[in-house]
């Protein structure tokens, strides 16, 4: 199929767009009835999705999300009633609303008195033929969503339309036995790919042995979607009548009825009863597909999460942490595993199957461990096939996670290992459009995932050919660096040193300057506690007045923080700081990012404070010791070729890459005096003699720096650690233990 090209004479920049926009700003600000139309659109929206409207970056948010979304429903009833004219049936739901009565106004009604219907007309028959609708892919729609639609707009709703080809895999790899009988549900189905393909694959496999009129039955009898935004349920409702163009023609009908529900999946925000036909109507399928959105929990209203909690949190055990993080959106996780627990819950057969296309990185990270427990209530799940996307970027720079394919069996006892296909590309082009284009511009690895702990399924999901030597018991209490969250506060420039005692001023450390084996530079803080929740403000006021005053300047900043571990203490509290914070030695790392460079500090000589100790910024986590030996033996582990490996398996890709969680995945020991824990010290402390020799430069260039003399030291540290590893000498108090790799 081809795409349809027309859509940029209807896009944003159109003088059709510009045209309506205009008439419709008229209309909003004279007309009573047009009002009040977006009034019910606007609460609507509020209930469905939260107050998007808010955080948009528009000046007149409301209005123009209306606008917008009532010219794109517009452009798309033009090209239904053109397939209505062209073909001869009638599309008896157009509206988004029909099935379910969702919404008390038309939309049609309102582009009537927008523009004049029959001119507008004249102006698609002109610009289409019949041909353009048999031919047309479900490309253009997207193409042109994205074209009406800001991108701000689109991330807020969380609406990331997927490319056909990953669609096409997501159903391919349920291996459907009987197609003609199979049903299908995209729960949150956007544009309406999931279903397009859906329906292509019943047309090809009933085809050569059903009429025409008997496949069209089927297909609208068996494949189904939900949303709710009015926007996408039109935009299904059109590939769906797109994909289906042969078979209407060839079985000559009088009217179609296409079953795509403007509601809410998960029956939170609204459960309006859905019909066809007239008559009530509950979806339950064989296979549920789709890609769910990724909205985060922090941007659902307080309302939506109330609901979440006291539907389903206890009912289909959303929450599978312990202790502190067992808590609704731990760690601001998004909704989509939860999303699709709640969808097979109330709409997925007994045996059934579902193909989602979720975040990569749910294999490793907390945000995943509920898809690890594979059980939706007392439903087991079992991980059929992963499609492993690595790190291409199927959606397009929109969206900055990685994504996977997972296809589950339900009622299935989960086994392992899962076969999973790993995609990379061959060169810099790659191409997501179709199946064919994906399997021509990637390489295809097939592989096996499993549990980082095979006793435990809920644990970190790694390939099956990973290095896992690495891997195992931590012994050390990782830390978290300060965290103040007042930049303008905190943060000292050095003209301002004057105006403060030096006491509270320390040597502060920021993503940028670590790097392996050594600092790449230092900002001032002002650290004014030495402990978390510390009172000391009588002695901060008697022995640094400036300092106290600096502060008090700025009370009413400094209260007006919004977390709440700052309640308590002084007003200039500071959390992430306690006796670990003043340690001798620290070994610090990133958590932001996967940068696996680690690096011991201690104090450092400022040009203004003298020599002070190194505080670790918010970006930091560390290990703090008195030990000089042991914290240099713990980066030289955390340094090596064998470490950084198991790190890089292990390691989700998101913002917290390497978190307390996957840092203490690692064998990291309590310290022992040994002759190679001795050596690997040496050889850390060795390193770091070498490394500030390069370091006056910038940052770019001594990235692109290869330091000759600190090869040897780094290779004779991968060697060392390796042979601990595998002769057990890292961990003397235990006896042998053995690489373990698979």
């Amino acid at each position: 199929m081809n795409e349809l090209q027309q859509f940029d004479q209807w896009g944003r920049d159109s003088q059709l767009y510009a045209d309506f926009v205009d008439n419709a700003q008229r209309l909003l600000a004279e007309d009573r009835e047009f009002q009040t139309a977006r009034d019910e659109w606007q609460a609507f929206f509020t209930t469905s999705h939260g107050d998007i409207f808010g955080s948009l970056p528009l000046d007149n948010p409301v209005d123009d999300l209306f606008i917008d979304s009532l010219y794109y429903d517009f452009v798309v009833d033009q090209l239904i009633e053109f397939a209505e004219q062209s073909f001869e049936f009638t599309l008896v739901n157009q509206e988004p609303r029909v099935n379910t009565e969702t919404l008390s106004f038309s939309f049609q009604a309102l582009h009537e008195r927008v523009l004049a219907t029959d001119t507008l007309t004249d102006t698609f028959a002109t610009a289409l033929s019949k041909d353009d609708l048999r031919n047309a892919d479900t490309e253009f729609l997207r193409s042109l969503y994205e074209t009406v639609f800001p991108r701000e707009i689109r991330l807020a709703l969380g609406e990331y339309y997927t490319p056909r080809g990953v669609a096409e895999l997501a159903v391919d790899a349920m291996e459907v036995a009987d197609m003609a009988s199979a049903s299908f549900l995209d729960p949150g189905c956007g544009s309406g790919v999931f279903t397009a393909v859906c329906i292509d694959r019943k047309i090809a496999a009933m085809e050569a042995t059903h009429e025409p009129d008997e496949i069209l039955s089927s297909v609208t009898a068996s494949v189904f979607g939900m949303d709710l935004n009015p926007v996408a349920v039109k935009s299904t409702k059109l590939n769906y009548l797109l994909t289906l163009l042969p078979v209407i023609e060839e079985a000559d009908a009088e009217t179609v009825e296409i079953p795509v529900f403007l509601t809410d999946a998960l029956k939170l925000t609204r459960d309006e009863p859905m019909t066809v036909d007239g008559t009530a109507f509950e979806p339950s399928v064989t296979h549920l597909v789709g890609n769910p959105p990724w909205i985060t929990w922090g941007r659902l209203s307080e309302d939506v999460k109330s609901q979440w909690r006291e539907t389903y949190v206890d009912q289909l055990d959303l929450l599978p942490h312990d202790g502190a993080v067992s808590r609704l959106g731990h760690g601001n996780d998004d909704i989509a595993v939860p999303y699709i627990w709640v969808c097979v819950h109330h709409y997925l057969q007994e045996n059934g199957q579902a193909s989602f296309v979720l975040k990569r990185d749910i294999m490793k990270g907390p945000a995943g461990k509920l898809l690890r427990t594979l059980t939706v209530a007392d439903r087991p799940l079992d991980v059929s096939h992963i499609h492993d996307f690595n790190k291409l970027q199927p959606f397009g720079d929109q969206v900055g996670a990685n994504a996977a394919v997972y296809t589950l069996s339900a009622d299935t006892e989960p086994t392992f290992p899962i076969d999973t296909t790993s995609w990379t590309a061959d060169s810099a082009v790659t191409d997501f459009a179709t199946t064919g284009a994906i399997r021509e511009t990637l390489r295809a690895r097939e592989t096996t995932i499993v549990p980082l702990d095979e006793d435990d399924s809920t644990s970190a999901w790694i390939r099956a050919d990973a290095e896992r030597g690495a891997l195992g018991d931590c012994d050390q209490e990782i830390r978290h660096g300060v965290k103040d969250d007042a930049q303008d506060v905190f943060s000292i420039d050095r003209e301002q040193l004057d105006t403060l005692e030096p006491d509270h001023v320390y040597p502060y450390i920021k993503s940028k300057h670590v790097v392996k084996y050594g600092l790449f530079g230092h900002e001032l803080r002002l650290v004014p506690i030495r402990k978390a929740n510390e009172d000391n403000e009588d002695e901060l006021r008697s022995n640094s007045p400036k300092t106290y005053q600096y502060l008090a300047d700025r009370r009413e900043q400094l209260e007006d923080r919004a977390s709440s571990w700052l309640e308590q203490g002084p007003f200039y509290n500071v959390f992430g700081l306690g006796d670990y914070t003043w340690a001798d030695y620290k070994v610090v790392w990133c958590r932001l990012g996967f940068k696996p460079n680690f690096a011991v500090v201690s104090t450092v000589e400022d040009d203004d404070l003298g020599e002070k100790m190194v505080v670790p910024g918010d970006h930091y986590m560390f290990i703090g010791t008195d030990c000089e030996e042991e914290a240099h033996f713990l980066c030289a582990l955390l340094n090596s070729a064998i470490y950084q490996r198991s790190l890089k398996d292990i390691a989700s890709e998101g913002k917290a890459s390497l978190s307390k969680s996957v840092v203490s995945q690692l064998e990291l020991p309590a310290w022992h005096e040994t002759e190679e824990s001795l050596r690997l010290a040496e050889l850390s402390m060795e390193a770091h003699d070498i490394v500030p020799a390069y370091t006056d430069t910038s940052k770019r260039s001594y990235n692109k720096t290869t330091i000759e003399e600190l090869e040897p030291v780094q290779a004779e540290i991968d060697r060392t650690v390796e042979e601990m590893l595998s002769a057990g000498t890292l961990f003397p108090e235990v006896g042998q233990r053995t690489l373990s790799t698979f």
